[in-house]
């Protein structure tokens, strides 16, 4: 009996020893699979890091306001990151044009650029250059309120769709911009005939009811275009007059205020899923922020760029109110030279500016 007892009490021993065995043979293979899923994360996290470097592309020179706003975005989005993401940033045009640019995205390029929105809407959202009509914005809380709007989230995503270009925001408000000239402009009379330089439609079916010719050229030859007689005029933002030396090749600046300009942010859908739901967030975020910096120096720097301007030899005439209804009515009649737009395009944008 005694035997038996003793028996049974070694083989319940001998169980527990073997069923404590594969207790730990269980936890052990649990902890290697844990481990083994971690190196893979953290391998894909490695491989991310590798992947994700952007391209920021802009026309604008490197002490620019705008040039100023996306160093501090790009710096941000680097630290909360954690260097997930990169960026590299290329200012007056030393990636291309926008043409070049916007293209490149189309086709999955990691370039983000920021353009006007008129210049997207060839890739797939035609309603886009409504975006950039003159006359449009009547100041910057109404660009920050439109690119909050859920008309501007169903123009990005149409954009998206047929293109595969993302947007990310357009809050990003310029200065007004006003003309450059190399002789007196008195009054919006004095702008017939001269030839001026404009980057986009909008601003060519405008100034050709202001009586201008147009040219399209980039902005680094402006400065040589007018020294040389090529141009008459220009027409930009103060800050980038001054930082762009053209008061150097012209004299006299008509402060017509035609376009905020709101400068809107694309880049490759792909390569925007290919981030983290978090690392997206930190991006869109901080492109926005930056827009509200952007706009914010845009309003302080005004004058200081004035007065530059001005003890630089620069002459400022402020349009009458018969300029400036002269100006409106082109605005509102250059609408006829884009019949892509969706019937009530204009009044949907202005009311989505307006909530």
């Amino acid at each position: 009996m005694k035997k038996k007892m003793l028996a049974g009490v070694v083989a319940a021993a001998l169980i527990g020893t073997l069923t404590a065995c594969a207790g730990n043979s269980a936890a052990q293979q649990t902890t290697a699979a844990a481990k083994t899923e971690a190196a893979q994360t953290e391998a894909a996290d490695t491989e991310t890091k590798e992947a994700l470097m952007f391209r920021v592309s802009m026309p604008e020179a490197a002490n620019d306001n705008k040039a100023v706003a996306i160093q501090q975005v790009v710096k941000n989005i680097e630290e909360r990151t954690e260097g997930r993401v990169k960026f590299e940033v290329y200012y007056s045009g030393e990636l291309g044009n926008f043409t070049d640019t916007i293209e490149g995205i189309a086709m999955g390029g990691n370039i983000i650029d920021g353009t006007s929105g008129d210049a997207y809407a060839p890739y797939g959202c035609a309603d886009m250059t409504a975006l950039n009509l003159m006359g449009l914005y009547p100041d910057p809380e109404s660009i920050a309120r439109f690119n909050d709007s859920e008309l501007f989230q169903e123009m990005c995503d149409e954009l998206e769709k047929n293109s595969g270009i993302k947007m990310i925001c357009m809050n990003w408000a310029g200065a007004p911009r006003e003309v450059l000239c190399t002789s007196p402009i008195e009054s919006v009379e004095d702008l017939k005939g001269k030839m001026i330089r404009v980057p986009l439609p909008p601003y060519v079916a405008f100034f050709k009811r202001l009586g201008c010719s147009t040219v399209n050229m980039t902005m680094a030859e402006v400065y040589t275009g007018m020294q040389q007689g090529m141009l008459d005029a220009c027409e930009f933002p103060l800050g980038t007059i001054y930082t762009n030396s053209l008061q150097e090749v012209a004299k006299y600046c008509y402060l017509s205020s035609h376009t905020y300009a709101p400068t809107c942010w694309g880049m490759s859908a792909e390569l925007f899923g290919r981030m983290s739901e978090t690392d997206q967030e930190v991006f869109v975020e901080e492109f926005s922020k930056g827009g509200e910096y952007f706009s914010k120096l845009n309003v302080e720097n005004m004058e200081d760029y004035r007065k530059k301007l001005e003890e630089a030899g620069v002459t400022f005439v402020e349009p009458s109110e018969a300029d400036k209804a002269v100006m409106d009515q082109a605005a509102a009649d250059a609408i006829a030279d884009f019949p892509e737009l969706s019937e009530g395009i204009l009044d949907r944008v202005k009311a989505a500016m307006a909530e």
